[in-house]
């Protein structure tokens, strides 16, 4: 411990009309630890009670004006020093009056003169141990109370968020019932006028107007896709977590699995690690696995030896902001397709962002921002390397 954090010294208050008794009891209790404040009446103690707090007060019986035993008894009235320790001097004799009445009116211990030096400071310190332990115990109470109101706030910040979060969900739920009807409903009559064109008046259309036509069916599609992105992105948000081990390589397996009967044509290697376990939500972490490997999958179509991967990075491959953390986990996608630019990584989590046109590679815009979100949900990170040409790589951690 430094000078600045060395702990204040403890007061002793020493009560005596003879300057030559309060000099010998300056010289008995030397301690660079405590602080001796002298009293040279009873009177003058009462007024330094006022102002200090003290680990114990030795007190002269005999004094003019005021005695010790007055001195005592107004000092057990005055609520800050009700319970400061009372050690009597004296050099009468202690008869069984004087006793009785040092203790009635609060006293701790006599000491009869001449004054045994050992005897003294040994009582003393121990009322000074008492203190200091007195004021540990206060300083804790206090830290105590003020960690109490502080919590008490967060409660009542969290309750008051949890309602906000409710409302918000309430919204939400307003939002999808609207988007799932009330926003498909023109959809479904601009797609059944179109259909009714191509079928009822295909002879009077020329090739430019049935291509019309058909891009305008393609855009509906397009649209209604895009709805079903939304809702699935608001469910993330609100569905309640339903935590559980998930074994992600078998999970990975299968969607594999998945994507090769949609295109069985394709040519592609699938590396999966074996015996990827988490603890999560095992729908809301099938629906980010779907989405990073159905990315993969998508954008390494141009690919004619395309490669899939998924497992855990190694330590010497962990990002410095991870690496540092203990039993950190990271998880990851690797794919050798289009890659992207490393400039635009910060628009890739966000909903409707995309870094490919719609006429390279179709999507919706929403499938990384709902990975986002269900990793964010799970307590964990995610971020994505990629290069022009040559692939990314999706981490996550959990």
């Amino acid at each position: 411990m430094n000078a600045e954090q060395t702990a204040p010294k403890i007061n002793l208050l020493l009560v005596d009309d003879r300057p030559e008794n309060l000099l010998a009891l300056h010289s008995l209790l030397n301690n660079p630890e405590w602080n001796l404040v002298d009293a040279a009446a009873g009177a003058e103690a009462l007024r330094r009670l006022l102002k200090q707090d003290f680990a114990a007060i030795l007190l002269d019986v005999q004094m003019p004006e005021m005695d010790g035993f007055e001195t005592a008894a107004v000092i057990r009235q005055r609520q800050r020093s009700r319970h400061t320790p009372i050690i009597f001097i004296t050099a009468i004799g202690v008869s069984e009056a004087h006793v009785f009445k040092g203790y009635s009116v609060g006293a701790v211990d006599y000491i009869v003169k001449p004054i045994v030096p050992e005897i003294l400071k040994s009582k003393v310190a121990a009322f000074v141990d008492l203190f200091r332990m007195r004021q540990q115990v206060q300083e804790q109470a206090e830290r105590l109370a003020v960690l109490n109101q502080e919590l008490a706030a967060r409660i009542q910040e969290s309750e008051r968020l949890n309602r906000e979060l409710q409302a918000v969900n309430k919204e939400l739920e307003a939002f999808s019932y609207s988007v799932s009807h009330d926003l498909r409903a023109p959809l479904r009559t601009v797609a059944g006028f179109g259909d009714i064109l191509l079928e009822d008046h295909r002879d009077r259309l020329n090739d430019a107007g049935r291509e019309l036509i058909q891009r305008m069916a393609a855009a509906v599609k397009r649209m209604n896709e895009m709805i079903d992105a939304m809702l699935d992105l608001s469910r993330v948000t609100r569905k309640e977590m339903q935590p559980g081990t998930v074994d992600l390589s078998v999970m990975a397996g299968e969607i594999a699995a998945e994507l090769r009967q949609r295109e069985p044509k394709r040519q592609v290697e699938f590396i999966i690690a074996e015996d990827v376990t988490v603890q999560g939500d095992r729908r809301l972490l099938r629906m980010a696995l779907e989405n990073l490997l159905g990315n993969a999958w998508k954008f390494t179509g141009k690919q004619p030896k395309a490669r899939i991967e998924f497992g855990v990075l190694a330590d010497g491959e962990l990002p410095a902001a991870i690496s540092h953390t203990p039993s950190a986990v990271c998880y990851f996608v690797r794919d050798n397709g289009a890659g992207f630019d490393q400039t635009h990584t910060n628009k890739l989590f966000t909903a409707f962002q995309r870094l490919h046109s719609a006429s390279e590679f179709s999507g919706t815009g929403i499938g990384l921002a709902t990975v986002a979100r269900i990793i964010h949900r799970h307590g964990g990170r995610i971020w994505a390397e990629g290069e022009v040409g040559k692939g990314a790589t999706f981490c996550f951690t959990i």
